[in-house]
């Protein structure tokens, strides 16, 4: 799942780069980005079997 949000901020930046105009589809695909790291951090420490970041 880290290689998908890795690949959703490439993806981001190509789209800025090379259409400055589809700025906004770039930014909705940035938010589609961090709301999953958030969803796979807030999972990973809840079903974790260590308190979270206690690493």
């Amino acid at each position: 799942m880290e290689f998908l949000n890795l690949l959703l901020i490439l993806i981001t930046a190509l789209l800025v780069l090379r259409k400055p105009e589809r700025e906004r589809a770039a930014f909705r695909v940035l938010v589609v980005s961090t709301v999953l790291m958030i969803f796979l951090f807030t999972l990973a420490t809840r079903s974790g079997i260590l308190p979270g970041l206690n690493y």
